[in-house]
């Protein structure tokens, strides 16, 4: 039988642990009473004006598929509404999907256009 270390049998209980932290870089101080008052527009629970946002992307996007002019022209509308909320307040919730149905709403319409200008034109060529 091969002979054990009788080390590994010690009760090292007594020994103090490492400290994760050096005493020296511990900060100590008492918390005066401004620490407590925070500024009204920091809060996380800042109350926004509700926008329809989200309804214009959801047109912008569905005109994509079906709609065309009928589905983008509102969402246009409603987007332009949105932003008009938004830009007033750079750190509102909605800014990002307010600016992303406008910009999908405009797209949309610049596509529609050019799809009825085609079937326009096929239509002129193929009846003369």
């Amino acid at each position: 039988m091969p002979e054990q270390d009788a080390s590994i049998w010690q009760d090292n209980s007594m020994e103090e642990p490492p400290s994760a932290v050096p005493q020296e870089s511990v900060i100590s101080g008492s918390v005066s009473p401004e620490a407590y008052q925070i500024p009204l527009g920091n809060t996380p629970n800042m109350i926004f004006p509700q926008t329809n946002a989200a309804l214009a992307l959801v047109l912008a996007i569905a005109s994509f598929a079906c709609g065309g002019f009928l589905m983008s022209i509102p969402a246009l509308l409603i987007a332009l509404s949105a932003k008009k909320i938004t830009d007033t307040n750079h750190v509102h919730p909605d800014r990002g999907i307010a600016n992303a149905a406008y910009i999908a709403a405009i797209v949309n319409i610049c596509l529609s256009t050019l799809i009825l200008i085609g079937y326009v034109v096929v239509f002129i060529i193929y009846t003369t």
